[in-house]
């Protein structure tokens, strides 16, 4: 698995996006996310909890 691929499996593991909502051109742009803000990230995300189930539309709500 390559860099880009685990740190989107982190992020989308941690509940921050869902690959399926991204075109591929934004995910190459998230990809390049440094680990730090990656972990910054899921961090944010474990003290907010998880978004409401009805609400997935807005998951990636904390780095918009």
């Amino acid at each position: 698995m390559s860099d880009e691929q685990a740190k989107l499996k982190k992020l989308e593991e941690a509940g921050i996006l869902e690959k399926h909502q991204f075109s591929p051109e934004e995910l190459a742009l998230v990809a390049k996310i440094s680990d730090e803000e990656i972990e910054v990230l899921v961090k944010l995300r474990n003290r907010l909890g998880a978004p409401a189930a009805d609400k997935h539309h807005i998951r990636p709500n904390i780095f918009v």
